[in-house]
């Protein structure tokens, strides 16, 4: 199967389509581009033109290098055109029965030794090789939008799938410039399954009104040190897409209530208010979001004394905790004195919430604390393991339940989630940071709270908490 790739075929004309040609034809191959609309191949190769003029603009690449760029790819208005290409890459519309019949008029039009890749995010490579001749030479090759910007790309697994062609297919794309990442054809892939909870947290604090969705974002954003926020990447991807995508990944898991999707997101896209392509989605855009910071406290009398700041920190009679998933009010309860809560914080915004039994002294004394550190202060309402932590937290147990199922490696897991979603660290690397036992005990706190299957431990998890306790 190992052989030179010459000429590689790109199906479909669309930005990713559009953007795989461009990224094959930089790379010196040479490129058919194919749609069953010559106008949309049209307005591919004059997209490619007009970024490719940007870049000429930029000092990036030379008028020349743009020209010779272009001269490598050609438009296909047949399919048989694409009979000689070594790869075919599909780039069509998500839809099942569109993929299985291309694939199959494919293995018939090309060589057996042709390698057919798709880059679907979310429909089964075993199930799109089920019934083409030679499926071991079936695979996925996951780009991410904007493919010529962004560097990962998942190589997908079938049951059929050889390890040649992966192998073959990985050292491709090492020559394109591009990371790969390997993984077996599960819901999700790597970085649309790890994903998940990043968003569903985001929503679920949203419907239970324990904050603005300015404060969310600036919460995950900025105390979390993730690029965007969640509310306004959905957004950004649009809210009907990664509605969909839930929904697919929810239906794919035997409707897992880890992947629940969520009713408000389903009411936006009902409404149309898709986000920034429609002008209106969480956000109105174009939009300048500001969080809502907490006013400046006054400072108390005999404001703070720092006895245990890394387990517990005492504000005269006000409590000072590191969230483990109990409510700032339970924990009142149990200590019998007024308790404030405060989320992991890797920026220079902490999140904290407030017993509602408390006096506003106490929370002006934490608020103080933590502004005489040099922190701005988001308040959110009293919520179990607040915004930051949980997010977190489940991030990193789905990720070691994907590491557990044979998904991908641990390294390509964190990889992916780096690079494909531009995570301030990879989710297991950032688990095992926080420390396992305190990851377990959070969830374990929110499990008991809500009494849902959503915020279940993994085992993986388990195992990795009592082997950090011995060795402690």
């Amino acid at each position: 199967m190992t052989q030179t790739l010459h000429r590689i075929a790109v199906i479909g004309g669309g930005t990713m389509g559009a953007g795989i040609a461009e990224v094959a034809a930089c790379a010196g191959h040479s490129v058919l581009l194919y749609d069953i609309s010559a106008e949309a191949i049209t307005r591919a190769i004059e997209g490619i033109r007009q970024r490719l003029d940007v870049r000429v603009g930029r000092g990036k690449i030379s008028a020349e290098q743009a020209s010779e760029l272009l001269g490598r790819i050609a438009p296909a208005t047949e399919l048989n055109q694409l009979a000689d290409a070594q790869m075919v890459i599909e780039a069509a519309s998500e839809r099942l029965e569109i993929k299985k019949a291309l694939f199959s008029q494919l293995a018939d039009i090309c060589s057996p030794s042709t390698l057919l890749t798709s880059n679907t995010s979310s429909i089964s490579i075993t199930t799109i090789a089920a019934g083409v001749k030679h499926p071991e030479r079936v695979a996925g090759l996951h780009f991410f939008n904007p493919a010529p910007v962004m560097k990962l790309v998942e190589v997908v697994s079938g049951l059929a799938t050889s390890t040649e062609v992966v192998e073959q297919l990985c050292q491709c794309v090492i020559a394109w410039g591009k990371q790969p990442v390997r993984c077996r054809s599960t819901p999700g892939f790597i970085v649309n399954r790890v994903a998940r909870p990043y968003y569903a947290e985001a929503w679920r604090a949203l419907e239970e009104e324990v904050a603005s969705a300015e404060v969310i974002d600036a919460a995950l954003r900025d105390g979390g040190g993730f690029p965007m926020g969640p509310l306004a990447l959905t957004d950004l991807i649009g809210q009907d897409v990664n509605f969909a995508v839930t929904c697919s990944v929810f239906n794919a898991f035997w409707q897992d209530r880890r992947f629940l999707p969520s009713l408000l997101q389903q009411e936006l896209a009902l409404a149309g208010r898709l986000g920034k392509k429609s002008g209106h989605g969480v956000y109105r855009w174009p939009a300048e979001v500001s969080p809502e910071l907490a006013v400046a406290a006054v400072a108390p009398e005999n404001a703070a004394k720092n006895i245990k700041r890394d387990v517990v920190t005492e504000l005269d009679d006000v409590l000072l905790l590191e969230t483990t998933g109990e409510t700032a009010l339970a924990l009142s309860v149990q200590h019998q004195r007024p308790v404030v809560v405060y989320d992991h914080a890797a920026g220079d915004t902490v999140v904290l919430a407030s017993a509602p039994t408390n006096p506003d002294s106490a929370t002006d004394k934490a608020v103080y604390y933590f502004q005489q550190q040099g922190k701005k202060v988001l308040r959110i309402a009293d919520y179990p393991g607040l915004l930051v932590w949980r997010t977190v937290a489940m991030l990193a147990n789905e990720a070691l339940d994907a590491l557990q199922k044979g998904v991908a490696s641990a390294e390509d897991i964190d990889t992916a989630m780096c690079l494909g979603v531009n995570y301030p660290h990879g989710p297991l690397a950032w688990g095992e940071a926080l420390g396992w036992g305190r990851v377990l005990r959070l969830l374990e706190n929110l499990q008991q709270h809500y009494g849902e299957e959503r915020y279940r431990p993994s085992a993986l998890l388990r195992q990795k908490a009592l082997m950090e306790m011995r060795h402690e």
